[in-house]
């Protein structure tokens, strides 16, 4: 069977899209019956899919440069090499193979059999957060148009694309669940990064990722203000915008900031006192899993996919009310038993979800396209 996958997500250093790209990608390499060409473009991933350039059918790809203001040029580059890839690779239009854009945005193969995946309608959702004139929700549209099945990552994130789309397609709209990586074989797992006990935030704090709500959270209890601390990985660095928040908060020595690969995460979700999620909406969630890797309780918004993926193994907090985040952060900070509890449910709960299964759940889907 050929897999082709192209380059747009490998933009991006890090984040849930080119991680479940890089988890699929790396489990098809160990198949002897699938062939995968990847065109990764000039890339900025560190993922380290190119590290196994030598057990592709066919790989291009290039590490960006970082030199400020080349990205467009970048960009434009790869979209004409993607061309020749293609030429070169996949004849005939890609006839009797399998197209799997890592985006909604794709050009050429038009013989063969185009696969999406769904990850969430956060653009569609909350339209006013993102500029006037992101192209994502038409891309969208004309990608639904094209496919011949479409992968979603939770129920929740089909039933968005049934209600928001109003359309239901004569062809396979699938639920195949992400998996997530287990981090707690690093090594450096008991040495912390903190000298208090804190709370742990991961990711983007913008928009609908709703860190103003932990923010307001945190600094609303003495208590927690006193002995502990917030932790945030990943995302941008503090803006000053932020950093006077955190003034006005009176907690301004009380919010750190990390960032790195698995291995400093690893250490920060294993030595939380709770990994927190107020996020508005989730297609999936994939940090909810890598906490509960960690022995990490978790406490998020209880919306979109968010309880889907978390079953029992959470608290759960309406994340438009930082008094509701308030109790919920004190339960935990205060109740060892509580802590205990959500660590066991959380093991139980991360057993049902792997990379491989989501692999062989993709696998069949292509299979099914092929006969």
């Amino acid at each position: 069977m050929n897999i082709f996958y192209d380059h747009t997500t490998f933009r991006q250093p890090y984040g849930g899209i080119p991680r479940y790209f890089r988890e699929v990608i790396a489990r098809f390499l160990d198949r002897k019956d699938v062939d995968v060409h990847l065109f990764m473009g000039i890339f900025s991933n560190r993922y380290g899919l190119e590290k196994m350039k030598g057990r592709y059918a066919a790989y291009w790809g290039c590490q960006k440069p970082r030199v400020r203001y080349t990205a467009r040029l970048c960009n434009f580059m790869s979209d004409q090499c993607w061309g020749l890839f293609r030429m070169k690779y996949a004849p005939n239009g890609g006839k009797g193979s399998v197209y799997h854009p890592t985006y909604y945005n794709f050009s050429g193969m038009s013989r063969s059999k185009i696969v999406f995946t769904v990850h969430d309608f956060t653009h569609e959702r909350y339209r006013h957060m993102f500029p006037s004139e992101d192209p994502t929700p038409l891309l969208k549209r004309k990608a639904f148009e094209r496919a011949d099945a479409l992968i979603c990552v939770s129920e929740s994130t089909k039933n968005d694309l049934l209600n928001l789309y109003g359309f239901k397609p004569g062809y396979p709209i699938k639920t195949i669940y992400h998996g997530y990586n287990d981090l707690s074989s690093f090594s450096t797992l008991n040495k912390p990064l903190s000298s208090y006990p804190y709370f742990l935030f991961v990711g983007p704090r913008d928009g609908y990722k709703n860190f103003e709500c932990l923010l307001e959270a945190f600094a609303a209890s003495p208590a927690l203000k006193k002995d502990f601390g917030l932790v945030c990985f990943g995302g941008a660095a503090f803006s000053d915008d932020e950093k006077k928040r955190f003034s006005e908060f009176g907690i301004a020595d009380r919010v750190t900031r990390f960032e790195g690969g698995d291995d400093i995460l690893a250490v920060l979700y294993k030595n939380a006192v709770a990994f927190v999620y107020p996020s508005l909406y989730e297609g999936f969630g994939i940090p909810l899993l890598e906490a509960m890797s960690c022995d990490c309780p978790v406490i998020a918004g209880n919306t979109s996919s968010i309880p889907e993926v978390t079953g029992n193994a959470a608290l759960l907090f309406d994340p438009t009310s930082a008094e509701n985040l308030v109790n919920e952060l004190q339960r935990v900070a205060f109740d060892g038993n509580l802590r205990t509890r959500l660590i066991k449910l959380g093991r139980q709960r991360r057993s049902l979800f792997s990379w491989d299964r989501c692999v062989e759940e993709t696998l069949a889907l292509y299979r099914e396209l092929l006969r």
